[in-house]
């Protein structure tokens, strides 16, 4: 095999490092921005704060949602947990979720760089390779809201990392603890038990592997039974029942078509280097856990479910991404140079893709990848006014006004037209419904209108617009209707 000419190496991984350095300033430049800004710029950002500042207050946070506030909380408590000790500092504000997500999505990136290391020893490629992360797209636009994604994936690429470093009973305890963590931080983090466990088996440490199942099953499901006892089922009802939504497999086929639009340098070399190890018959860890994750996107389909999803694949992929450099590098010739031209491309793809025709294939939110400008500020601020001039209760739907305003927030919209159908809101939307006709909110603020229709049209027929304003969202302002 004919070597690679040193200034070729040299030229492809100063530029690979010049684009990922932007790439790391962009994000944290867009991050920063996002964090002050206010306002709500993901639905559901509102009621994971709401979660905080109930268990701030040490108030309950799954009730019935048959009865006020109408609130489905649909996470474990980790992350509003987390995100309640910011809470003394900054206030009932989104920059408490948002900062605990954007450290969150750093360390994850610092986490990529040293599962890469570990495999590889090779210092250049793991740095690379963990700051790609945070060029990702996907990354760009869940990293900086207040969600609980980057928090589940950091505990899960944690499990990863010890339960390597070390290989013995503390490693596996280590591991099954920092998996606990990341289930309880977003219900449908599995990928990484089920890596870790197969990978146990397949090296013959079936004792090991049995302790990791009897730790991470064992503490959780008694803290999952102690929660659910101290919530009447309530604990149940919310993350598991309210969650089972319908599926469509034309959803699945659909982010996943984005996906490798998006990623698809990065996830090509993922899937090559994955295959030539089940080939040659050494799948280790990272191999397992990329492929449990593209197993368990399966959950995708799901109603509700969008491409933070795919987060914790883009890290797997990266991280193969750079174990197929280190070994690309060991055997020399122009093969060391494939990987690092890969994450050029990968990363000056993900800077065009927005703009190419390409973009139609993933169907964002308005606020995709949206860094807030002074004048969204100035234009939400409109909203503000009302809601601090309004007397009493307000139904907002997202936005982030009725926390940062000192309301009570209720309702959650879309996931209550989501269970209509299955009749476990019923008595909720008639008692919502009926305060509606009463006009017992003195301000209703709407802007996806995703309330079930019967909802919406009590609004319309017992309120009337006042005002429609344009704050990265269009919201429209209504006001009760005069009983005359």
């Amino acid at each position: 095999m004919s070597k690679v000419r040193p200034a070729v190496m040299w030229t492809v991984c100063v530029l690979t490092v010049i684009t990922v350095g932007g790439a790391v300033y962009a994000f944290v430049r867009h991050a920063y921005a996002v964090t002050l800004f206010p306002y709500e710029l993901a639905a559901g950002e509102e009621l994971l704060l709401r979660d905080a500042v109930q268990i701030f207050r040490g108030q309950p946070v799954y009730t019935d949602i048959n009865d006020f506030p109408f609130i489905v909380a649909n996470y474990p408590p980790l992350f509003p947990a987390m995100s309640s000790l910011i809470l003394p500092f900054v206030g009932a504000s989104l920059r408490a979720t948002r900062s605990v997500a954007v450290l969150s999505t750093l360390l994850c990136a610092a986490l990529v760089g040293a599962i890469v290391y570990r495999g590889s020893r090779r210092i250049v490629s793991s740095i690379i390779c963990g700051a790609a992360f945070l060029g990702s797209i996907f990354v760009y636009q869940w990293g900086a809201w207040g969600r609980v994604d980057p928090t589940a994936v950091l505990f899960s690429l944690l499990a990863i990392l010890v339960v390597q470093r070390w290989t013995g009973w503390w490693g596996a305890t280590l591991a099954a603890l920092f998996c606990l963590l990341s289930v309880y931080t977003k219900q449908t983090q599995w990928a990484a038990p089920l890596a870790i466990v197969v990978w146990l088996l397949w090296r013959g440490r079936w004792r090991l592997a049995l302790g990791f199942a009897a730790v991470l099953g064992g503490l959780g499901g008694l803290l999952f039974l102690v929660w659910n006892a101290t919530t009447a089922g309530e604990f149940l009802r919310h993350l598991v029942v309210y969650n089972a939504l319908p599926y469509s497999l034309g959803a699945f086929l659909g982010y996943w078509r984005a996906f490798a639009v998006t990623h698809g340098a990065v996830l090509a070399m993922a899937m090559i280097y994955a295959a030539f190890c089940v080939w040659k018959r050494r799948p280790s860890l990272p191999v397992l856990y990329f492929a449990s994750l593209a197993l368990l996107t399966l959950a995708v389909g799901r109603a509700g479910a969008s491409s933070n999803y795919f987060l914790e694949t883009i890290a797997a992929s990266l991280i193969l991404c750079g174990l197929a450099w280190g070994e690309l590098s060991k055997r020399g010739g122009y093969g060391s140079v494939i990987v690092p031209a890969a994450l050029l491309a990968q990363l000056l793809w993900f800077r065009t893709f927005p703009f190419t025709p390409l973009s139609v294939y993933y169907d964002a939110l308005p606020s995709f990848g949206y860094t807030p400008q002074r004048a969204d500020v100035q234009s939400c601020q409109e909203i503000d006014r009302y809601v601090m001039g309004a007397e009493g209760e307000i139904l907002t739907e997202g936005g982030g006004f009725a926390l940062r305003n000192g309301k009570e927030l209720y309702g959650s919209p879309w996931l209550l037209s989501a269970l209509e159908p299955t009749g476990l809101a019923d008595e909720g939307l008639l008692k919502l419904e009926g305060a509606l006709e009463q006009q017992r909110f003195s301000l209703v603020i709407l802007t996806w209108q995703s309330y079930p229709p019967r909802i919406l049209d009590a609004v319309w027929a017992n309120y009337q617009r006042a005002d429609t304003v344009d704050c990265v969202f269009k919201y429209e302002v209504f006001l009760p209707s005069d009983p005359g």
